[in-house]
Parts: C-alpha cells; structure tokens; sequence
C-alpha cells in the first residue's frame, strides 16, 4: 500500500501537514466567512485538497438586517475563493484544489450550475475551483415522479441544511406548501426533471458539477451522531459530518492490489495483513499530523477518520482474464472490499483496547454493533426505494459486530480515493478505474513518455501477436477493437473506457460501496451525449446506492491526426488496401504525439499504465 499524496510530499518537512482530505461549511456569517477564506489560505499552503458547501449563505436579494441592505448572495464569495485558490499555490508545485458544494434547492442554484462556463461575467465563474451538487433522496423521486422542485432562501428554510431523508422529505414538502400559500418572501418552482436535465446538460459540457448523495451518505453513516455531513470532499470520496467548529480531516492510504495478487490468485492473508498495517500507519498520522486550522486538528482529534482505499482493480482483472464488465469483475470486487472491510475494522477495534476508542465513539452506530454493510437496509427503508446491490457475504460479521460494540479507535475505516498519482508511483491503475488507453503520451513535468499496457503486450505476446500488431495499435492510438489479427477473448478484456458500458462503472461501485463506509471517487466515462441516456445513467448511481460521482468524461467528437507513426497512405491506397487506421480512441493524441515510433517496440519495459485526462486535481 502507499500513504497518499500529502503525505508523501510533506512527511518529514518542517510543516508535517500529513492530512488529505479537509471538509468545511462556510457559515452565513460575514466574519466566518472571511476566517473560511484565512483557514483555504492555511489549507492549500499545507497541500491539502478542501470540499467546501456553501449552502448555508442566503440568496441573493436576501435582507440583511445589520445595515438594511441586500445580500449580493454566495457565488462572489466563491469567486474570492477561487482566487484564492490561484494566489497560493499548493507546496509551490501546482494551484490549490478546491470543490464547492451546494443543495439543489438553494435560490442561488441556477447560478452555481454556471460557475464553470467559458463565457459569461469573469467575477461570476470559478477558473479553479470544482463544483458538485448535493442533493436529496427527495429530489430524485420528483424526478422520476415528474412533480414540481422549489428553490428557497436558505435564510428563510434555515433548518432545511441540516435535515436529510424522510425528516427533510416532509419539512421540504412544508416549505413548499407556505411558498404556494405566499408565506415566503423569496422562491422559484420549476419542473424537478427541467433542473435535473440542466444539471447533467452542464455536467456534459463543463465536466461540473459532480453529482452526490446527501441522504445516501447520512444514512448509511455509522458516524451519525456527531451532525449531519453536509457535503464530500474535493475528489468526493470522503463523508464525514462539520459544523462551524469542526473541520473535518481524513488521512489516506491506498492497497496496491497487483501486489496481492500471487499465481493467478488473490492472497487474502497479505491483503489482511497490508488493512491491518496500513490502518495502524493512518491512525499514527493523526498525532503526527498538523494542519494550522485549530478545528481542523480538533476534528482530528475527536474522530481520528482514516480512509484506507484500493487501486489496481483494472490492472488484476486484466492479469485474470476478466472483462470490466462481467459478472467475474463484480463479484471480485465485492469480495476485495469485503475482505478489506473486514480487516480494517476489526483492527480498529484492536487498537481501541490498546490506545482507546476515539472519543465521539459512544452514541454512533458502531456502538451499537452496526457495521457499513448494515446500514444499506437502513438507507433502503427511509428512501422507501430499493437499493439494487446484491447482498451477498463471506465472512463471519456476527463476530465482528459483537466486537466494535466495545469500542473502535476510528469514526471511519474506508474510502476509495483516484490515486491518479500514487497509482503510477506503484506502477498500477488508479483506483477503480478501467484503462483510458492501451498506448499514449502522457506528458509530466519531467518530460513526456510513452506508456504502454504491459498486460496487453503480455497477453499478445503469449499468442505470438505482439510483434505483429503493434504498429497497428500505435496506429489506432491505443483501440484494439478494430485490429482482425486480435482474438475476440483479449479484445472483451482490454476494452478502454468509451468502449464500457456506464452501468458497469456503476456497478463496480455499487459493489464496493456495500463496505465502505465512506464513499468512492467514481470517474465515469461516456460516449453517448443524449440527455436521456444521462438521466438513465445517473438514476442508475442513485438506485444501486452510489454515494457519490466525480468526473464525467465525454469522448470527443473528432481526434487529432497521426504523425509519429510510419504510415505510407498513398502506398495503402494504391495497393488496394482501403481499410485506414481507426481512430476510435484518443489518448495517444491527447498527449500530442510526440513520441518517436521505436518507443513501441520498448513499450513492455516501461513502467506505469495508461490513465491520460482524468488526473486527480486534489492532493489524493
């Protein structure tokens, strides 16, 4: 396994910022406001990536009592932020990493979904900064439902922010009641299908904002007694709850599972034993760790959260011969992560009777012998929508839930972060991600390189193939799909992310997500630009318990033109030949090109897979 990225930039420097993940509400306070903007300064100074809602602040237009004015409403806060963001940069190597959350029923919303456009007012835009939604079981079944969806002042619906599932299904419903009845000063209604297709239209075109769970996330949460979490991190992974005197903190580690992955075979006593020492490692960080926020630090101390993750899911069902989207790939993971799970917790509880149980321990659900995979029947009753996962376990829960009932040393064991960075320090596939390309450029700050697949040049070379095809490969930038000599059986196994349905994305996720209890950075990648299909896709998220989503990434319409491999097209032409290079990928262009042709034929020595455009912006 490998700590993620802030550790590993500033462990053992004079500024020991070791954390990764900070998670903060912005309050609807002009002095909180102004010490959120001192305490992102401290954050990116630190390396840190920040989630950031900003739900709470009023509306634009709202009355501000103090001086009998108007409020100009958040999004000019978030554009100072956002410069912020680009003053400081994070350890002098890149911009800060930030991601502004919102509740879909804030006035303001229709403004927030334009942050990320091109054009427009430059003081209204975020260059830097992500956005994401947060939003409600409740929205979700108007939309199915095709009922109406009302936008509020959060000054006047002041509860609304702290309130998730049914208790916020029957307030909304309040709310929504005193609006038609001209009980509220400041509302719009709209169609909840209108909005839903304006979120995944900005979605397509601007990659923003994520789409996230709010009540999927704070009901199936085990820490639920210290507030309601009120959004996710930077690369949404992370759940945990804030208030204005908590700043949430998670510490990350991710297990290589190339490693564990022995003779065809998956050693599930070295995966026990890297849970358990990884675990130990992130709960020593937390009193290494400082972060020049007092409550920060405070939070830390009074959950001690940790987020252990996996990356090289792709890079082992390819060495086994498992398509991305099979029922082997699935039932794989499911078993990972129950074993992971499994691990991570009991030695949780291990280090609670040796060092103490963390000290908001008493009141959650692990003391009441609840584990994560218990709360999706908890998330399942109050949506009153079934959770379409499978159930299926393994390992003898009964046992380890009598065990936590006595204490665990941490609020939270796990969270699949991108580890688009530590993914190529290892040498393996970033988190749960499928392979971008087979062959691309990827350039660095230390120059560009050529990647290959190696578990493709090692599948082709078994067959006798690989001499013989990959000029063509380089020559369809990376697309196997077209190439005749390639048996159908390899071409099912290396299929890149545009050739992958988007419901085995999902489902991959879903059976992940059975155990964790935080959530997983989920990347999606799609080909089709119909706003239905969009609808199907992320309905789907929603209805197998996805927490939460991250990038969407759309295949482009056209790709560059080849220049670097040694093609004669007239000679093509003139001896019949008809059939071109395809060009139904596009990583190889993505990079520019600008690898020399006889890199291929080095391809199988280089180290570090294929994973072009969809980079971690955070420090995970």
């Amino acid at each position: 396994y490998l700590a993620a990225g802030s550790t590993l930039v500033n462990g053992g420097t004079s500024y020991p910022q070791l954390a990764n993940c900070f998670v903060m509400e912005m309050q609807d306070d002009i002095e909180h406001i102004a010490k959120t903007t001192r305490d992102v300064m401290w954050l990116t100074k630190g390396t840190g990536g920040i989630g950031l809602s900003v739900t709470k602040l009023r509306a634009q237009g709202s009355p501000i009592r103090s001086n009998n004015t108007t409020s100009t409403g958040p999004i000019p806060f978030m554009h100072t932020i956002d410069s912020v963001l680009r003053a400081v940069s994070r350890g002098g190597k890149k911009f800060g990493a930030l991601c502004f959350y919102m509740e879909n029923w804030h006035l303001d919303f229709p403004e927030f979904l334009d942050l990320r456009q091109n054009s427009g007012d430059p003081y209204r835009r975020t260059r830097t900064a992500n956005t994401a939604v947060w939003i409600s079981d409740e929205f979700m079944k108007r939309v199915q439902n095709d009922e109406p969806w009302y936008l509020f002042d959060p000054l006047e619906v002041p509860d609304l922010n702290e309130l998730y599932g049914q208790e916020f299904s029957k307030r909304y419903a309040e709310y929504a009641a005193m609006a038609e009845a001209g009980e509220l000063k400041m509302f719009k209604k709209m169609g909840a299908r209108e909005q839903f297709k304006a979120i995944l239209i900005s979605l397509q075109g601007t990659s923003h904002p994520w789409l996230t769970w709010k009540d999927t996330i704070n009901n199936r949460a085990v820490n639920n007694n210290t507030g309601t979490i009120h959004l996710s991190n930077l690369c949404t992974e992370i759940c945990l709850p804030q208030d204005v005197d908590n700043v949430s903190v998670c510490n990350l580690a991710s297990i290589n599972l190339s490693m564990h992955l022995i003779d065809g075979k998956m050693d599930w006593d070295l995966v026990d034993e890297s849970a358990r020492v990884a675990v130990r490692q992130l709960d020593n960080l937390i009193d290494i760790t400082r972060s020049s926020v007092d409550e920060a630090d405070y939070s830390n101390e009074q959950n001690r959260a940790v987020g252990l993750g996996v990356m090289g899911f792709t890079d082992i069902i390819e060495k086994l011969g498992y398509s991305y989207e099979s029922e082997e790939a699935y039932d794989l993971i499911d078993e990972i992560m129950e074993h992971v799970a499994y691990a991570a917790i009991d030695e949780s509880a291990e280090l609670a009777k040796e060092r103490g149980s963390y000290p908001n321990f008493e009141g959650s659900r692990w003391s009441q012998g609840l584990v994560p995979f218990d709360t999706i029947d908890l998330a399942e009753a109050d949506r009153g929508v079934e959770i379409e996962v499978p159930r299926t376990t393994r390992l003898d829960w009964d046992a380890l839930r009598e065990k936590v009932k006595g204490g665990m040393r941490n609020a939270t064991l796990m969270a699949i972060a991108p580890t688009a960075s530590i993914g190529l320090v290892a040498g393996t596939t970033p988190g749960l991600d499928p392979q971008f390309s087979q062959i691309f450029s990827r350039a660095t700050s230390s120059g560009k390189f050529l990647e290959v697949n190696r578990n493709l040049v090692e599948a082709l070379r078994e067959r006798g193939l690989w001499e013989s095809t990959r000029e063509q490969i380089l020559q369809s930038q990376g697309d196997i799909q077209g190439i005749a000599a390639i048996p159908e059986d390899i071409k099912e196994v290396y299929k890149t992310s545009f050739q992958l349905s988007p419901f085995a994305f999902l489902e991959v996720a879903a059976r992940a997500q059975k155990w964790i209890d935080q959530a997983i950075s989920r990347n999606m990648y799609l080909e089709t630009r119909d706003i239905d299909d969009l609808m199907s896709i992320y309905t789907g998220a929603w209805k197998r318990g996805v927490k939460t989503t991250y990038y969407l990434h759309m295949k482009p319409r056209h790709t560059a033109e080849q220049s670097t491999v040694k093609v004669n097209k007239a000679e093509q032409i003139n001896s019949g030949d008809g059939e071109k290079a395809a060009k139904k990928g596009f990583g190889a262009a993505a990079g520019g090109g600008s690898a020399e042709p006889a890199a291929a034929g080095a391809g199988a020595s280089r180290k570090g897979f294929g994973f072009g455009g969809a980079a971690s912006k955070g420090g995970e």
